[in-house]
């Protein structure tokens, strides 16, 4: 996310601080979200390798909005 402190990873929840030439804010989206996510380069890779299973996403806030959907589907099927 990009916020006035700067852009937040939306995997990690850490602030990028582009220092290195070679870090990079990556936009990427989910399906199921209606806006743009953003992350680091190591997160990148780090969703590229989860593929569609979020169980494999680090703690964060992504991880966090899937755990949060899962529950509310959990508790909407048994009432």
């Amino acid at each position: 996310m990009i916020t006035s402190s700067g852009a937040k990873c939306d995997v990690c929840g850490r602030f990028i601080l582009p220092f290195d030439p070679e870090e990079r804010v990556n936009p990427f989206k989910v399906k199921g979200i209606n806006r743009e996510l953003h992350c680091d380069n190591k997160c990148k890779q780090l969703l590229i390798d989860a593929g569609k299973d979020w169980h494999k996403l680090p703690d964060g806030p992504l991880r966090t909005a899937f755990e949060e959907a899962e529950k509310t589907q959990i508790t909407n099927h048994s009432t």
